[in-house]
């Protein structure tokens, strides 16, 4: 999961042997200056802030259960939280998946520019519909795993915390916690993954009808925001 982002629009990115005569394949053909760049760079940047944001979800896992090694069962154990560390490394990771949010569809947007004129001059036509069918589902679900991987940071805690009252045993919320933790993770970290591969298909198809069609027949934007004690994503559309 951590270059589901990557993969996508590598996918997108795979250009076939032309179907038309060489004669036929000339920019000129597009009546448009072939662009720049192809958004390589961008590319790159989403798989190593993709494979930041899983090393720091990795890094949390390990550190809480080196401070917390307990079992069931385990009539003596020490648990001990890094607290700072785990804000640091939280933080890290929240910062890369917010700004993948913003490069991912970067991306998406300067790839189908480049597509859009490569395939006038060889007469392709690529499944958009498809494209921006998929990348609307996944861009829903990994909104609704965000949700869900906020609603549990709350949930996960008091639900540890009512198993150590009930139970009696001083050591029951810790391994309640230990035992949610890594999932918890896990999907915070997969549905940011999944919100910025369908950001990046939906930018990439609205970019490429415009690109094509030479007007704004499809808009598609994308925007992440962040402030004190809030996070999100906008995204507004013209078809």
């Amino acid at each position: 999961m951590p270059t589901s982002t990557l993969l996508v629009l590598s996918l997108l990115a795979a250009d076939p042997t032309p179907a038309t005569s060489p004669a036929s394949a000339t920019p000129a053909d597009t009546g448009s200056a072939q662009p720049k760049y192809r958004g390589t760079g961008l590319l790159a940047t989403a798989g190593v802030l993709g494979a930041t944001s899983l090393s720091m979800m990795i890094g949390r896992n390990v550190m809480l259960h080196k401070g917390c090694p307990l079992k069931d069962g385990a009539a003596v154990a020490q648990c001990t939280y890094n607290l700072r560390s785990d804000i640091a490394m939280g933080s890290v990771q929240w910062a890369a998946n917010l700004t993948n949010l913003g490069i991912a569809p970067g991306a998406g947007v300067m790839l189908a520019r480049y597509h859009a004129w490569h395939d006038g001059t060889t007469g392709r036509q690529r499944p958009l519909r498809a494209i921006m069918g998929a990348g609307g589902g996944v861009l829903g679900v990994g909104l609704a795993g965000v949700a869900t991987s906020v609603a549990l940071s709350f949930v996960l805690p008091v639900k540890c915390l009512d198993k150590e009252l009930a139970s009696g045993d001083p050591l029951a919320g810790d391994r309640c916690l230990l035992k949610g933790y890594a999932g918890w993770t896990t999907l915070h970290f997969a549905s940011f993954s999944m919100v910025s591969a369908g950001a990046a298909m939906l930018a990439y198809g609205g970019a490429y009808r415009r690109a094509s069609k030479g007007g704004a027949q499809a808009e598609v934007n994308v925007a992440p925001f962040a402030g004190r004690g809030q996070a999100g994503l906008a995204i507004s559309g013209r078809f």
